[in-house]
């Protein structure tokens, strides 16, 4: 009965993704080919703002056009929900007001940064605003017993999640395929919690593969990256995704801290987390400002280890999958049990942040021996 249950939506989530991957590769292809000066970035240059331009791992200069087939298939999808024969229920409107604007405050922000390279101060206050709108739509993270301490949790959460993404984006594929991970957990905690007919299944499948069509032109050696536009736009996106479906496992009736709960968000985004999260600690140690841009990532420092730039992409893809079997483990295990302590996710997340620590570290001997 559950299969048959599932049956329908998978046949058309399986029609839909096809036609969207084709859809956002043929967009891609589409810009690529009419794009001459509009995108290029000049790599490392100071701008009339005063501050550096990302630094990419690649020598060459690429449009960062990627985002835009991203936010169209987005939009596409979230029109498409209407057209399903199935739906679960019927979507509140101040959640997908919270969706659609801050998505859109995302991309927007993000297109004027790849157009004119604009302060930083611009980009963190288009992310606050990101995240003022769903905590005033009603979307925020149920952490503390204050509202206000929730709000608090809220904006550096989105604010985090953003900046994340965006610094990801620093070697080919590996935005795409963090943010492929996470959608796919996503994906899978829909599944096991009953939602999978629903409105956010058919966005995430259209996200995915948008994600896959840029991927076409995004790995390596690659044609063009996702810019600002695609790396806000995915922040929103993911970060929404994560407060309503990451953070809410929590036993009924709990108001209050309830540490196992900060557990699930913590390895499906373990990729975004660990890399930022040693990224600001390195370059506070060095006493360096931990928002200008370098090659000092985790990526950067595994391929000092000696990985190809093939070779790091698809190690970020083994450690994506393998946060996807512990996140679908937890979940179960939540259903059965709402006050179970999922130790074995709290020892892979310890685990994975001490070997990226130590390839780190490797990678940045190797890195001054070659000097």
């Amino acid at each position: 009965m559950q299969s048959e249950l599932y049956s329908l939506p998978l046949m058309v989530y399986g029609v839909y993704g096809i036609i969207a991957t084709v859809f956002a590769a043929m967009v891609n292809y589409l810009l690529l080919r009419s794009v001459k000066n509009i995108g290029n970035n000049k790599l490392h240059t100071p701008n009339n703002n005063g501050h550096d331009n990302l630094v990419r791992w690649a020598s060459q200069t690429k449009p960062t056009i990627g985002g835009l087939s991203l936010f169209v298939v987005f939009l596409l999808s979230v029109s498409s929900y209407y057209l399903l024969p199935f739906k679960d229920a019927e979507l509140p409107p101040r959640q997908l007001f919270a969706l659609l604007g801050s998505v859109t405050i995302g991309f927007i922000v993000g297109l004027i940064d790849d157009s004119f390279r604009i302060a930083p101060l611009f980009k963190f206050m288009g992310q606050i605003a990101c995240a003022v709108l769903m905590i005033s739509m009603g979307v925020y993270i149920n952490v503390f017993s204050t509202f206000v301490a929730n709000a608090l949790f809220t904006t550096v959460w989105v604010v985090g999640i953003m900046n994340a993404i965006n610094m990801l984006d620093n070697m080919d594929g590996i935005a795409a395929i963090a943010a492929l991970g996470i959608l796919f957990c996503a994906m899978g905690i829909l599944h096991l919690t009953g939602v999978f007919t629903g409105f956010y299944a058919i966005v995430f499948v259209g996200v995915m593969a948008a994600l896959i069509g840029f991927l076409f032109f995004n790995w390596y050696p690659s044609k063009m990256y996702m810019g600002d536009s695609g790396s806000q736009f995915l922040g929103s996106l993911l970060s929404f995704a994560g407060i309503l479906f990451i953070w809410q496992f929590k036993p009924a009736g709990n108001t209050g801290f309830y540490l196992p709960q900060f557990v699930l968000p913590a390895v499906v985004f373990a990729l975004p987390i660990i890399d930022t999260t040693t990224v600001f600690l390195y370059r506070i140690a060095r006493k360096q400002s931990p928002f200008v841009g370098g090659r000092d990532h985790t990526t950067h420092h595994l391929a000092y280890c000696g990985l190809s730039d093939r070779g790091v992409a698809l190690t970020f893809a083994v450690i994506a999958a393998l946060s996807l079997v512990v996140s679908v483990g937890v979940v179960k295990k939540w259903v059965i049990d709402p006050y179970y302590l999922p130790v074995a996710a709290i020892l892979y997340w310890i685990a994975l942040f001490v070997t990226l620590q130590a390839a780190y570290r490797y990678g940045k001997k190797n890195r001054k021996k070659t000097k």
